[in-house]
């Protein structure tokens, strides 16, 4: 049976919906977990400290005078120095040793695993893998709610990340398909019961006490949205940038437990290409006003703030001017005359007075 199980797939991709749905078959995804927060309200299951070690190789790893993401092992150029994470196998082994000491299957989840999937598998041989993909423009869609300014003004990136992950998680699950699973979040949503039937027939990890209550409990449909496939916006990705499509149809044919996306049923539905750019013009007009909309909420906040500075600057001096003022100056100023005519040394007699 399998005793280790590494859960990864590109951010935003529904990892943490699988490690919860993991986690509740009886695997050990750690005890320090990251926190929830507005981005995850029913937690990421994250280990912290396998997040920390990999945030902290991967941005060693790349090269800092690149723009792009070192926190998620990506820079323009998408070069990763390797090398570095040979640096790293000491820290790593004391790692794996103290999960291994727990008994039972124990594992992690860190989208940042894609990236350094060798490196681990070195370290961990006969591990299992959980690889979890996703349409690339519900990853889009779910950053750009996070608002990070790089992916707002530069939402190419996004995809582009996509297709770096994704690349990753492909190339390893094709030299090692016996240890690997790999599924796509929207069919697992449709049929979750087909993942257990995967992890006891293939990875032979079986659930320790799951159905679909628990599932339910789970699975929340109003955090997991989807673009709908006739967005004006998906049918332009799909002329301009056919490399992302082509690597989900890759995946598709790999997966265990594919998506029924389908490049034939998109086509038929397909825009003419003269109204790209009106497209493009409307969704980068409909960004600008509401950057602007942000701006003049700003400055307009910025205005009041200084407006309440201005006014306590005027109420500090007329308090100043008053007589009140002058009489209290005159007074600390007497006080202090007393005190240091009455002790000009320190002494010990004074000290006890």
């Amino acid at each position: 049976m399998a005793s280790t199980l590494i859960i990864t797939g590109m951010h935003r991709s529904g990892t943490s919906l699988i490690a919860s749905f993991i986690k509740a078959m009886g695997v050990n995804l750690g005890e320090n977990l990251c926190e929830a927060d507005c981005f995850n309200v029913k937690g990421y299951f994250e280990d912290v400290d396998f997040l920390e070690f990999q945030r902290s190789v991967l941005q060693q790893s790349c090269r800092c005078e690149e723009a792009g993401w070192p926190d998620w092992g990506w820079t323009e150029s998408e070069w990763l120095d390797r090398e570095k994470f040979q640096e790293c196998v000491k820290p790593a082994r004391d790692l794996i040793q103290s999960r291994e000491r727990n008994p039972g299957i124990w594992g992690w989840k860190d989208p940042r695993t894609s990236l350094m999937l060798d490196f681990w598998d070195e370290l961990i041989p006969d591990a299992r893998y959980l690889f979890v993909y996703r349409l690339p423009w519900d990853v889009a869609d779910s950053i750009l709610r996070q608002n990070r300014p790089i992916f707002y003004s530069r939402p190419d990136v996004i995809l582009r990340i996509w297709a770096y992950y994704n690349r990753h998680v492909l190339d390893f699950y094709r030299r090692h398909p016996e240890r690997c699973i790999l599924l796509n979040i929207n069919a697992l949503i449709q049929s979750p019961d087909r993942l257990v039937k995967l992890l006891e027939a293939k990875l032979n990890l079986k659930a320790a006490s799951f159905s679909l209550d628990n599932w339910r409990e789970i699975y929340d449909e109003r955090l997991f949205k989807s673009v709908s496939l006739t967005h004006p916006l998906v049918q332009i990705l799909r002329q301009i940038a056919p490399q992302y499509f082509s690597l989900l149809e890759e995946l598709d044919r790999a997966a265990d437990l594919a998506s029924d996306f389908s490049c034939e049923a998109l086509e038929a539905g397909g825009l003419p290409a003269e109204i790209w750019p009106l497209l493009l013009h409307w969704q980068g007009l409909a960004n600008q006003l509401e950057v602007q909309s942000l701006s003049s909420r700003c400055q307009q906040e910025r205005a009041e703030l200084q407006s309440q500075i201005e006014q306590l600057q005027l109420e500090i001096a007329t308090l100043k001017k008053s007589k009140l003022w002058k009489l209290r100056s005159k007074l600390a100023k007497l006080f202090r005359n007393r005190g240091s005519s009455r002790n000009p040394v320190s002494s010990p007699t004074t000290e006890k007075e």
